[in-house]
């Protein structure tokens, strides 16, 4: 029988000094924020037992560098330290995690992915707590496996029983995340320096790298949807990788007023920005699961994704699409690469959306004319 986790760390901080735990995060934005649920639930558990024995928990985030970047300005309190990987390919390299290890290895070390070189260096410096996901057939590695992928659940409840492994208590529990914990408060001065004049505005996520989950036509209805909110008194301000910085430019020529702010910011400091804002609009994309984090407002254009097990987690976000047919005719037969349901989504319908959100966030029948 597998013993919880929690016991075991119990002994373990008899003897070991300032106990690290790493935690190896996914590849992708959206898939990390999955993962917040299980990992505070179980930080605040595990940082309990360590008070237990006078002790505190060095927490360590390591990942790629879309994903792990989250964690880049993180509050020491909540992430002590984040280390992008290395290695080939960007994977990380276990013969500099053993050299690390050899001198102070971690209390328990966690791979929410399907990095084998992690869970490897982890088994062969003996780490006392190894969980993860054992999908790889690698579970003779782990302490405490678990499935993870192809079940029919959403992605964020499928860490259930890997916290039940590790604590004893299987009951996720979603908390809005915030700047506190995550920084980047710089994103605001630069807000600030592209001209923000400190009222109420719209975050535009509109870039993705899959051209199915793009809202086409680009330059038609994110426009349309800029003018709207700049009608309405907010402003709109773009966001984006640095890939999509080109259309971002375009997109705010198109939108006269409207603030462009794409492939200028890091990850923490777009979370940030959307953490202050009215809402945020997006696509399928990680910036569509940051500002559901949040708890802001967010309404997410979908396309062929499946929403039961995607959709971003939070109690002010929607997932939209269009009709399932055409409404006009030829209404979808120019752009056949994306899904057809997006293109039969108006912009006002979206407006509209972010708007009821809004008001029901802020307990009232809230005039968009006046956020």
């Amino acid at each position: 029988m597998v013993r919880i986790g929690s016991d075991i760390l119990r002994e373990v901080l008899e003897t070991e000094a300032l106990p690290e735990v790493w935690v190896r995060f996914p590849r992708q934005l959206g898939d990390v924020l999955f993962s917040l649920p299980f990992f505070i639930n179980l930080q605040r558990q595990w940082n309990a037992v360590a008070a237990e024995k006078s002790q505190s928990l060095r927490w360590i985030a390591v990942g790629h560098d879309i994903g792990a970047s989250l964690f880049a300005d993180a509050n020491p309190a909540f992430i002590s330290e984040c280390v992008i990987e290395s290695g080939g390919q960007g994977k990380p390299d276990p013969w500099h995690l053993l050299r690390r290890w050899r001198e102070k290895r971690p209390v328990a070390v966690i791979n929410l992915s399907q990095s084998v070189r992690l869970i490897l260096a982890a088994a062969l410096t003996r780490v006392p707590i190894r969980a993860g996901i054992a999908d790889n057939h690698l579970q003779m590695m782990y302490t405490h496996p678990f499935k993870y992928r192809d079940l029919p659940l959403h992605c964020a409840q499928r860490y259930a029983p890997l916290l039940r492994l590790l604590t004893g208590t299987c009951e996720l529990q979603w908390e809005a995340l915030t700047s506190d914990q995550f920084g980047g408060l710089r994103g605001l001065e630069k807000l600030k320096a592209t001209g923000w004049k400190g009222g109420a505005y719209v975050c535009m996520a509109f870039g993705t790298r899959g051209d199915a989950k793009r809202w086409m036509p680009e330059k038609e209805t994110w426009p349309k949807l800029a003018k709207l909110f700049l009608q309405q008194g907010l402003e709109v301000v773009w966001l984006g990788s640095p890939g999509e910085r080109a259309l971002g430019c375009e997109l705010c020529e198109l939108s006269p007023g409207s603030l462009n702010l794409t492939g200028l910011t890091t990850i923490p400091e777009a979370f940030a920005i959307e953490h202050a804002a009215y809402g945020t609009v997006a696509i399928d994309t990680g910036l569509a699961h940051l500002s559901a984090g949040a708890g802001r407002p967010t309404v997410t254009i979908n396309s062929h994704s499946p929403e039961a097990l995607i959709q971003p987690i939070g109690p002010a976000s929607v997932m939209l699409s269009g009709p399932m047919m055409d409404i006009q005719p030829g209404q979808s037969r120019a752009w056949s690469v994306a899904s057809p349901s997006m293109l039969r989504l108006p912009p006002a319908r979206v407006a509209n959306i972010l708007h009821a959100l809004a008001s029901e966030r802020n307990g009232s029948l809230l005039s968009p004319r006046n956020p």
